[in-house]
């Protein structure tokens, strides 16, 4: 079924004209498209914001994100929230299956715990993982380290990452280093935090990260699921149904 300019039934971005590699999206629009794609793939409406969140974060510092994002929403896809949940642990925070945990899911967990002090890693650092696409968990953790005005270093295994860590200062900038994480998998990551250095502020914005056309159509596909196709009926049902003067 086609559909018609400024339908509002549609759901997703456009695809960009056939040959062009990359399209330019606005930060809401990524966070929107992922957002429905998330919850197509089976995340709750909560969530599906949270990773909404992540992705467009990452765009803003110029890391395309949501390529990482489509990719764990289709490996995932089916899976039990049990299997891929953070289970809290004394030091290090696993799931209770077999299969790496959910970033987003993590990451929302990381910001609930970040209120209790006691809770938070310190120096002595928390093991979290093996994690699926960990570089969804960075949007968080700046998140973090800016309401709390810390600086927050996380250490990667395995070690065959050139990066070996990625710094978070309070600014809430996310280093370009952190590039190098988009598609890994199965990722540990260990957690330390402390006071920020001086001069830790947010550095110059970068160009948002463009999407490549194989993501976008993937994402789009994902959110057309939860899209009620257009009909003569929902475009005669749109608008006022009754006239508002006196």
């Amino acid at each position: 079924m086609m559909s018609e300019p400024n339908d509002p039934t549609r759901s997703g971005s456009p695809l960009p004209a056939e040959g062009s590699g990359k399209v330019a999206l606005s930060r809401n629009e990524i966070e929107g498209l992922c957002m429905k794609a998330a919850r197509a793939a089976g995340m709750s409406w909560g969530l599906a914001e949270e990773a909404g969140f992540a992705a467009g974060w990452l765009a803003a510092s110029g890391l395309n994100g949501a390529t990482a994002l489509l990719h764990h929403l289709r490996t995932y896809q089916g899976k039990s929230w049990e299997e891929i949940s953070p289970v809290a642990g004394e030091g290090h925070w696993r799931t209770s299956g077999t299969v790496p945990m959910c970033p987003i899911a993590l990451g929302a967990a990381l910001c609930d715990h970040a209120g209790l002090p006691e809770s938070f890693p310190d120096a002595s650092g928390l093991v979290v993982g093996p994690v699926s696409q960990a570089v969804l968990v960075l949007p968080f953790l700046a998140d973090i380290a800016g309401r709390l005005g810390m600086e927050i270093t996380v250490k990667i295994q395995p070690g065959e990452f050139q990066t070996g860590s990625i710094c978070l200062s309070p600014g809430g900038l996310i280093p370009v280093e952190a590039e190098e994480l988009i598609g890994a998998d199965a990722i540990v990551l260990t957690i330390v935090s402390g006071p920020a250095r001086a001069g830790s502020t947010k550095g110059e914005d970068v160009v948002l990260a463009e999407i490549d056309r194989p993501t976008l159509a993937g994402l789009n596909a994902l959110a057309m699921k939860i899209t009620v196709p257009a009909s003569e009926q929902s475009r005669a049902g749109a608008g006022a149904q009754a006239s508002d003067n006196d």
